[in-house]
């Protein structure tokens, strides 16, 4: 019996840290886009044609955990994978982060990132 308090606060806490893969299935699209590169290196142009291009963004979670990101270019498609700190991982691969209810995403490359969040439409 001394254990059982012990026991009742360890399951909340798995409660607790616990996400709803439901609340993933559905259509995203890009809310937010900034693209942060090197001034240097790039130009206010390419900096606004590159946010431009993100904000077409379309992510779509199925139930069966399928995930397919379209954007400008064609699309991706693999098997999503939520764990318990809340990153996204497609096919092993890390994705993004599911935080406060949005799919936040960062792409680096050598002059900058860019970070897109996503709502739930």
């Amino acid at each position: 019996m001394k254990r059982l308090p012990l026991l009742i606060g360890i399951a909340l806490m798995l409660g607790a840290c616990h996400h709803d893969d439901n609340s993933l299935i559905g259509t995203w699209t890009a809310d937010k886009v900034n693209v942060e590169f090197d001034e240097q290196r790039a130009t206010p142009e390419l900096v606004k044609q590159i946010g431009e291009m993100e904000k077409h963004n379309v992510i779509v979670i199925s139930a069966d955990s399928l995930l397919t990101l379209t954007n400008g270019e064609g699309g991706t498609t693999g098997r999503l994978h939520l764990l318990g700190d809340g990153s996204l991982h497609v096919d092993e691969q890390p994705f993004g982060q599911w935080k406060d209810g949005k799919i936040v995403t960062r792409t680096g490359s050598p002059i900058g990132e860019v970070v897109v969040t996503y709502r739930k439409q």
